[in-house]
């Protein structure tokens, strides 16, 4: 196993226990799609790609009695392998068929178990209303219906709830560039809709298909009022911040746009050089008085241009680090932004001025400073830390941020789970062995349970035209291209 956990000795990733992995999830390309602990730890949300299904799995318990397989910097992990310890087989605890593909889900965020009415979550698939669904009985609690203009209901790609639970925001229409925000205490069809610009063509606003949306989490946070949150688009690549108590639904700040960070309403940030010395007319006259010809005012002016852009060229040149870093950030979410998150636990004074984001073909999470937002055009907001990942693909590959702030965890293409320290930007440790591409990831903090992780694995697979002819020769079937199962994983630190 890759793992760096000597550089922090104390930190809590030193031991990793697997508590528990799914054995009831097969078929091909049947896969957990993303996976979201509840805000209690009582269970686990996620969704399968092929069966269209809801699952909902209990949070198994690890204690000096049960088989848990131990994962520390001196054991190599043996997921999947045939000399793997033995484990708790993990079954689904409740189901819940959705008609079509699930696109979205989320957990109503005061969901506490003691408390049945609380145990609820919303889920959104393809052509189908937005659904609250019970915990406990996988029933429909209410519906909420987004209508386009057209007055046809149109399904979201991607839903929330405010941190309060009062509100849901739904968003990721192909029709309009618009969010819908429906009050949870009233179902049905009547929304408040914000509009991301004038028209769906027009030129102004945020731009794209809205992919995800965020929530500064918790009370103590800066921003945690319920009114701001962050918006990410796909191609053309962008976040926006918004506080939609202003009437006029204009965004705060524009951290991207179209791969190119700026404040205000699209404009580049380039420098402006001057082609030709700026001359009064003052100066004009008073030169013609002392005998200069138009010809010698001209000759002046390519002079005076020569000048100016050699003194320009020379202020570049100190900027040419800094720009080649904000450019090399700006590069990270021009292919789409995947997942936003606020930073949490107020630790340190920046730490709720963050926001870390997550894009399509994009080896990196980058986190983004929120204290430069301005409406200085020329002074473009920076990424300030980039966590590595092999992430060059399409498919959503989650993270996650500790309760604490203090830590972040990322899904990897490499089949791992990348662990770093946020401060120092350090990896402190590569959970590695599993049997497919790890997708979702969810983490929570509990005193009595300790530090739980859940990781969902899994790929959509699709046949390459060249190995047609080769695949048919030896007789393997279409539906065996997808030979590995996904699975969904439970740790504790």
């Amino acid at each position: 196993m890759n793992t760096s956990s000597n550089l922090f000795p104390n930190s809590n990733f030193n031991e990793v226990q697997l508590l528990a992995k799914s054995s009831d999830i097969d078929g091909d390309s049947n896969f957990p799609q993303g996976c979201q602990i509840s805000p209690d730890l009582s269970c686990v949300l996620t969704c399968t790609a092929a069966d269209k299904m809801l699952r909902l799995y209990n949070t198994p318990s690890c204690d000096s009695s049960s088989s848990c397989q131990t994962i520390d910097e001196d054991t190599t992990s043996t997921i999947g392998a045939n000399n793997k310890p033995a484990i708790s087989s993990w079954k689904t605890a409740l189901r819940a068929q959705e008609a079509d593909s699930v696109r979205s889900y989320c957990w109503y965020p005061l969901m506490n178990s003691h408390y049945p009415s609380s145990c609820a979550f919303i889920a959104s698939s393809r052509d189908q209303p937005i659904h609250l669904i019970d915990a406990y009985t996988s029933l429909i609690r209410a519906s909420y219906r987004p209508y386009n203009g057209l007055d046809e209901m149109e399904s979201p790609s991607v839903i929330t709830f405010t941190p309060d639970g009062s509100r849901i925001f739904a968003s990721g229409f192909r029709s309009d560039r618009m969010i819908q925000v429906f009050d949870t205490a009233i179902p049905g069809r009547d929304a408040t809709i914000l509009k991301l610009g004038k028209t769906r063509r027009s030129s102004d606003g945020q731009k794209g298909m809205v992919s995800a949306l965020s929530f500064p989490e918790g009370s103590s946070h800066f921003f945690g009022n319920n009114k701001v949150f962050a918006v990410g688009t796909y191609s053309p690549g962008s976040i926006y911040i918004y506080d939609d108590r202003r009437p006029s639904g204009d965004p705060a700040a524009t951290v991207l746009h179209g791969g190119i960070c700026v404040v205000g309403h699209g404009k580049s940030f380039t420098k402006k050089k001057r082609r030709f010395a700026e001359i009064s007319i003052d100066e004009r006259e008073i030169e013609s008085k002392e005998g200069y010809s138009e010809e010698t005012i001209g000759k002046h002016e390519v002079e005076e241009e020569s000048s100016n852009r050699y003194h320009d060229d020379n202020d570049d040149v100190g900027d040419i680090f800094s720009m080649a870093k904000v450019n090399w950030y700006q590069s990270r979410a021009r292919g789409g932004i995947t997942q936003l998150q606020w930073s949490k636990g107020g630790t340190t004074e920046q730490s709720d001025f963050y926001v870390y984001s997550a894009s399509r073909r994009s080896d990196a999470v980058i986190a983004w400073d929120m204290r430069v937002l301005t409406g200085n055009d020329s002074y473009p907001i920076r990424g300030i830390a980039a966590y590595p990942r092999d992430g060059d693909t399409n498919q959503r590959l989650e993270f996650d941020l500790s309760d604490d702030g203090k830590f972040l965890l990322t899904a990897s293409q490499d089949k791992t789970v990348k662990i770093y320290d946020v401060k120092k930007g350090g990896l402190i440790k590569s959970i590695d062995g599993f049997d497919d591409v790890t997708n979702g990831i969810s983490y929570k903090s509990h005193e009595d349970l300790g530090n739980l992780l859940a990781v969902s694995t899994g790929a959509r697979r699709f046949m390459d035209d060249n190995n047609d002819e080769e695949m048919l020769d030896d007789n393997v079937g279409y539906g065996n291209i997808q030979e590995i199962p996904g699975s969904l994983s439970m740790y504790k630190f």
